[in-house]
């Protein structure tokens, strides 16, 4: 009885969510080394020539200046440099927009392959959203999170389903080892559980992170099984920018590189670093300094700094915070495998790819037994109309599997 319970929701829920799935995980197969293929396609963009051995870059402020004089209908919101002579610096404006800058001349380079940068674009907003703009986007969110929560109990009840009910050789075979000679239902059957088995643990650790990014209760629930605090969210007053009382004299900024030179005196042995630029009235501003240059958090840290005199208010490594918050930040990564550099990148996509084909095999068994089940009924209703003085009960149904 629980099993076929499981099997029912197992079932249910596959195909229920079963389409949503599939454009998450064939989206997931062409992000895999989204990050990779990005910095490949803008190579020629972000490396620059110094125009002699031992030049030094311009001062940060005189680039912003370059940059604002070319790209003056908005105003750069953050800068992100790195030690190598030969790299440009990348200036973002938002998330709208994303300019290469050389920094010794301040020529701006571009803002990199559009074509490859739009297409992966697009397959992340489908990824998220199936591609809908604006307030759809709250709709097509509910529904991505609903199914990604299907996705994890398909993981769970799949695991109980697809284990044999003997331990024998020729049981564990017909489950775990893949078959590519047989066709119709038998290699339907294999390769759901063939492939549910091998990709589940993969599976399990991307649904999960993704129920965690999607609702905020599932965020708050591992603080709680880790019993730490979550984040203080910040009230209007605190995110608003202090408004001074002269405003005809506002408050003083401190040079950019001074604020670079903060970031520097406190991780010495830094790989990027990324200033948020101040905005007007505001007293402090950070930077993420990170000593690895990859996407991985473990040794990142982030600056808090005056903006009168980029003196140092708070610093905050990540490995100061708490468990939850650091589990709360890997999920993040786990979800597209970046937590284990690209071999963890490789066995996500590798998993989301074995998704495709659980959901395929998936829906073609399930809509192998609602024809059983219909053409069942359909002659079980012959049956009884063409032989008079039978009972009108339903006759009982042998149990498919």
């Amino acid at each position: 009885m629980i099993r076929k319970t499981i099997f029912w929701i197992h079932l249910t829920s596959g195909v229920v969510a079963g389409v949503v799935i599939l454009i998450m995980s064939v989206t997931g197969v062409l992000l895999t080394f989204q990050s990779q293929i990005v910095d490949y396609a803008n190579r020629d963009y972000a490396t620059v020539h110094p125009p002699h051995p031992g030049a030094e870059r311009l001062d940060l402020d005189a680039v912003l200046t370059a940059v604002r004089d070319v790209e003056s209908e908005a105003a750069p919101t953050s800068v992100t440099i790195r030690p190598d002579p030969a790299e440009a610096y990348v200036v973002r404006f938002g998330r709208a927009k994303t300019v290469f800058v050389d920094p010794y001349t301040g020529d701006v380079r571009g803002e990199g392959n559009i074509a490859v940068r739009d297409f992966l674009r697009e397959i992340v907003y489908w990824h998220r959203w199936f591609g809908a703009e604006g307030e759809n986007r709250a709709v097509a969110r509910a529904v991505t999170g609903a199914c990604n929560l299907a996705f994890f109990l398909l993981t769970i009840t799949g695991l109980y389903i697809w284990w044999p009910r003997r331990w024998t050789f020729a049981a564990f075979k017909a489950v775990f080892v893949p078959n590519f000679k047989i066709k119709g239902k038998a290699r339907d059957f294999n390769w759901h559980n063939a492939f549910g088995i091998w990709c589940l643990p993969a599976l399990f650790l991307i649904s999960l992170s993704g129920v965690v990014i999607s609702y905020r209760w599932a965020g708050d629930l591992v603080y709680t099984l880790t019993g730490t605090e979550p984040p203080q969210q910040a009230t209007q007053a605190e995110a608003e920018p202090a408004n001074p009382e002269d405003e005809s004299a506002p408050l003083p900024v401190a040079p950019s590189e001074s604020f670079l030179d903060a970031a520097r005196k406190q991780v010495p042995e830094w790989a990027y670093i990324t200033l948020n630029l101040p905005e007007e009235g505001a007293e402090t501003t950070t930077l993420t300094v990170s000593e690895m240059d990859n996407r991985i958090p473990l040794t990142r840290s982030t600056l808090t700094v005056s903006t009168s005199d980029a003196e140092l208010v708070e610093w905050v490594p990540f490995t100061s915070l708490n468990i939850g918050r650091q589990i709360r930040i890997w999920l993040r990564w786990i979800h597209t495998g970046e937590a284990a550099g690209w071999f963890g990148q490789l066995i996500a996509g590798v998993a989301s790819a074995g998704a495709v084909v659980l959901v395929w095999t998936g829906l073609s068994l399930a809509w192998r037994r609602f024809r059983r089940f219909n053409r069942t009924r359909q002659d079980r209703a012959f049956t009884t109309k063409d032989t008079p003085g039978e009972s009108d009960e339903e006759p009982h149904l042998a149990r498919t599997g």
